[in-house]
């Protein structure tokens, strides 16, 4: 079996849910919001997750997924990030500020990890 894949969910409601995945093959983490993302990638405290999951709104007193994942890039970050929200506008325009691909509606996210997962074995 590989190694677990590392994936940063990034969601306001999964957080305030205290969601939490028990996904084989995935090492998922929940954050409220993506404020602090250029400082998780940068592998200084911990280390760099494989994959981030990035909803657009976070609350209005935090960046939106479409400025983080646009930081992101422009910071050199080349990872794989994944636009998951509801809206297909919000998706678009995380699309358009870097994302690689996108998860429409956001509720498929579990089925998304449980096939990244599957993909480990």
């Amino acid at each position: 079996m590989k190694d677990a894949l590392r994936v940063a969910v990034f969601d306001d409601v999964l957080a305030a849910r205290r969601e939490v995945f028990h996904i084989p093959g995935l090492d998922i983490q929940v954050y409220g919001d993506a404020d602090d993302v250029l400082m998780l990638v940068s592998g200084e405290s911990e280390p760099v997750p494989d994959i981030l999951c990035m909803d657009y709104a976070m609350g209005p007193d935090h960046v939106n997924g479409e400025d983080a994942i646009r930081a992101l890039r422009k910071s050199g970050f080349a990872g794989r990030i994944v636009a998951m929200s509801s809206d297909p506008a919000a998706n678009a325009a995380m699309m358009k500020a870097g994302a690689n691909e996108a998860i429409t509606p956001k509720a498929m996210l579990r089925s998304f990890l449980v096939a990244l997962g599957r993909d480990q074995k």
